[in-house]
């Protein structure tokens, strides 16, 4: 009996380490909240470089248009005052005109200062979702890295746990596995618990003297007189 106590502790210990190990398994993360995360944030920042690269062509078209307007404004100046003109009323409506471009040159002018603000400001926003992006994607990458790697080390070990069950199946009584097996159903996967230090290291009740001598020379099955499981001296 001292014997097969020893393998049912050997069972319940493998059967303790597979239960762990397929919880670790089924609760191993492989980042699907990151990857939505990181969907998000790339969207932002696509929509960040595009308001930027439609900013860039907004204020490359303000430039354009003020260059136009300066040479428009020297044409006219050297018209009105190169001595091409002697007309007054032809140099009255070039002054008009001179007046009219400065006018607008002072418009587009204000206009591209407000939108070099504005490019400034957008780059750095796309600057900082860049990063952020790059940050979700490293951290990404590292969470199933360690999903591949951790989830292979726990099949490979379950794997061998499984054999390493089975062959300490194959050398336990019927009836012993069979009691083993029901306890467990009804014990929250526990059927086997040490009485070490005089006490149950399953539901820490005191162990009576006289269990603990007959587990010293086991003839029958000892079990917790409060909690039912089997018990079995610590080494």
């Amino acid at each position: 009996m001292k014997e097969q106590l020893a393998l049912l502790h050997r069972l319940q210990q493998t059967d303790s380490q597979i239960d762990a190990d397929q919880a670790e398994l089924a609760g191993l993360d492989d980042g699907p909240a990151l990857a939505a995360q990181l969907q998000r944030e790339e969207a932002e920042l696509e929509e960040r470089e595009e308001n930027l690269a439609a900013t860039q062509a907004q204020l490359h078209d303000q430039q354009l248009q003020l260059q136009g307007t300066e040479d428009d404004r020297q044409q006219k100046w050297e018209q009105a005052y190169g001595g091409m003109v002697s007309d007054p009323k032809e140099l009255n409506a070039l002054e008009q005109k001179i007046e009219e471009l400065d006018r607008r040159k002072g418009k587009l002018e204000e206009d591209i200062i407000m939108l070099l603000d504005d490019v400034e400001n957008m780059q750095a926003a796309v600057a900082e979702k860049q990063s952020e992006v790059a940050q979700l994607t490293a951290k990404l990458g590292q969470a199933r890295e360690y999903f591949a790697q951790r989830s292979a080390e726990l099949k490979a070990e379950l794997d061998g746990l499984g054999q390493e069950r089975a062959a300490l199946v194959g050398q336990i009584q019927s009836a012993l596995l069979a009691e083993y097996e029901r306890l467990r159903k009804h014990s929250g996967n526990i059927a086997v618990a040490v009485a070490k230090s005089h006490t149950c290291s399953v539901c820490h009740t005191a162990v009576a003297g006289s269990l603990l001598g007959e587990l010293r020379a086991p003839t029958r099955l000892v079990k917790c007189e409060n909690c039912g499981r089997i018990l079995v001296l610590d080494k």
